[in-house]
């Protein structure tokens, strides 16, 4: 090798050297940053013994979209286990002590007491109207804890809106700097990372799908195949609901006037915080909400007198109006300290149950209490069962209610660690290993302290040389 030669190689490797420490300088400060994706360099021969640097990005693209669908479906889960704790929590303090099921057994309960003691309608029978007074304002709690969660979730579903929004045209920024940066050979890494990290975060609120074109070019499409994102950012659009009642509805959310909403979804329980957000204002909630309907349709029914004259439960709608657990009462004529008497409910307006207004009387009471026990027909549609009695009806709403829970919450546990394991794992495939940073680190300090010697002999060489022409 002539010591021209021997100079240009040492130089090249000198310079590929300082270029590699850089390198993995620059992989020890991106290493407490989680979407830092570790950089590689390889060294390229080149024309007389030259050596470049070639450097590379350590991506696992398969390992990236198996997170992002797990994170997809961790969000949505989260957000159903979150909502139906909060039903769950309406009624189940105290081993669930103030559920309409417990109160219902309460009122049958001193129903009881009544009827054994039908002239005490200052003691029995007050306890009597005491108790549907308690259970008429928790039915009336109940709606309107459940339309503050639609309206929660509106509010939610209007800010997850905005937060798609707001990635996608980050991410129109970034890609479009990728693509140039392609075309043009530059080094892309930094917005490659940047990118990821979009799509991180777009898919806790949406569930995603992608494809890379050339040129380094992505396409987002939502899980039902609508373009999210295609050369630049389509508009995801949401109008919030001012207030909700039982019975109204909430809006669309739409892509380009395609309506994006939770049955779109192909994940049994949707994917993204969107669609959890969807499935508990338009889904879970409004069920609920029929169910304590029909409890409240079953109180004023079994309470009503001969004639269809109202009984110890009113309600200032419609019978068949959504909602109507909102609005159940009992009314003032029936409560002492309101001008009213319990004696009402033992002999009923006009004594048409105790013509004689004998204080012993109980016939009234005892049909009632037959009433409450009776088996009747519920609204198959709206869960709970169906030929039950007022009670067991109850208790199967709290039922399906804590499974609905039960099952959200296991979804949540799941899909948290599938989430957890796929991160990990992505970070361990294209994470920064401190360890091994340094350790080269050290190889490249040997390997610069080889190539300076190189330099210096040869230095010395050529100037023996000159000496020797001398």
């Amino acid at each position: 090798m002539s010591l021209s030669s021997a100079l240009l190689t040492a130089q090249s490797s000198l310079k590929a050297t300082s270029k590699q420490t850089a390198l993995a300088s620059r992989n020890i400060a991106g290493s407490s940053d989680p979407n830092y994706v570790k950089r590689t360099g390889s060294l390229v021969s080149g024309a007389h013994g030259s050596v470049y640097v070639n450097v590379g990005r350590s991506a696992d693209e398969a390992l990236l979209t198996r997170y992002i669908q797990a994170n997809s479906l961790n969000a949505s889960s989260s957000t159903l286990a979150t909502g139906l704790g909060r039903l769950s929590a309406l009624y189940s303090a105290d081993d669930y002590s103030g559920s309409p099921a417990a109160l219902i057994g309460d009122l049958r309960d001193a129903l009881q007491i009544y009827a054994t003691q039908p002239g005490q309608s200052t003691t029995a029978g007050d306890s009597v109207v005491d108790k549907a007074v308690a259970l008429a304002k928790a039915l009336n709690e109940g709606t309107a804890q459940v339309q503050k969660l639609r309206a929660d979730a509106d509010a939610d579903i209007a800010n997850s809106v905005d937060n798609v929004n707001e990635l996608l045209a980050k991410f129109e920024e970034v890609n479009s700097r990728i693509v140039n940066g392609t075309r043009s050979g530059d080094d892309i890494s930094d917005f490659l990372d940047q990118r990821d990290s979009l799509l991180k975060q777009l898919s806790g609120e949406i569930g995603i799908t992608t494809m890379t074109r050339a040129d380094n070019d992505m396409v987002i499409f939502a899980e039902t195949g609508v373009t999210l994102f295609e050369k630049t950012a389509r508009k995801v659009s949401f109008e919030p609901t001012t207030a909700f009642a039982a019975g109204t509805g909430g809006n669309n959310v739409y892509v380009d006037g395609v309506p994006l909403s939770h049955s779109t979804f192909e994940q049994p329980y949707g994917t993204g915080r969107l669609s959890g957000l969807l499935q508990l204002r338009d889904q879970i909630a409004p069920q609920y909400q029929n169910q304590l309907d029909e409890i409240a349709r079953g109180l004023i029914d079994i309470f009503s007198e001969e004639g269809g004259q109202t009984g110890l439960f009113s309600s200032s709608g419609s019978f068949s109006e959504p909602g109507i657990a909102g609005k159940v009462h009992v009314p003032s004529e029936y409560i002492r300290s309101e001008g009213g008497s319990s004696e009402l409910l033992r002999d009923g307006h006009g004594d048409i149950y105790n013509p004689d207004n004998a204080s012993g009387f109980s016939g009234r009471l005892q049909q009632l209490i037959g009433l409450v026990a009776e088996k009747r027909s519920f609204d198959s549609a709206v869960g709970g069962g169906t030929n039950l009695s007022i009670i067991d009806y109850s208790s199967a709403s709290t039922s399906w209610l804590e499974s609905q829970r039960k099952a959200a919450a296991d979804s949540e546990s799941y899909n948290s660690t599938v989430s957890s394991r796929a991160e990990q794992a992505l970070s361990n495939a294209t994470g920064v290993d401190i360890n091994e940073e340094m350790a080269l680190l050290l190889q490249l300090e040997q390997s610069f302290q080889a190539s300076s010697r190189v330099l210096s002999t040869v230095g010395s060489m050529l100037d023996d040389l000159l000496n020797a022409v001398r």
